[in-house]
């Protein structure tokens, strides 16, 4: 099994290719169907779980306006993603969509 940290600076590893694989399958077999009569995009899922499970920030602009945006997944490592990617195949098998292949 792969340490959860890097030996040489001691960081986090970020989520693994599996994992994030998994992930995007999953979003992809969302925007394949129809939700209330309306198809979304793989990445407006991406982005409706990121803020839902994540939460956003506020980014103010070089205008003064502020954007919100959600929390990037990329900045989570291994154990967080898997927490994170839980949440989204829960939410997801509530709405009738599975994964068949689990493993991560």
């Amino acid at each position: 099994m792969k340490p959860d940290r890097c030996p040489t600076c001691h960081r986090k590893h970020k989520r693994s290719n599996p994992q994030n694989r998994l992930y995007w399958e999953l979003l992809h077999m969302m925007a394949a169907r129809p939700w209330g009569g309306v198809t979304y995009s793989a990445e407006t899922f991406h982005k409706y779980y990121a803020s839902k499970f994540l939460g956003c920030v506020d980014m103010t602009l070089p205008n003064g306006k502020t954007l919100t945006i959600p929390r990037s997944t990329a900045d989570l490592d291994v154990a967080e993603f898997g927490d994170y990617f839980d949440r989204v195949q829960a939410d997801a098998a509530e709405r009738g969509v599975y994964l068949a292949d689990m493993e991560a």
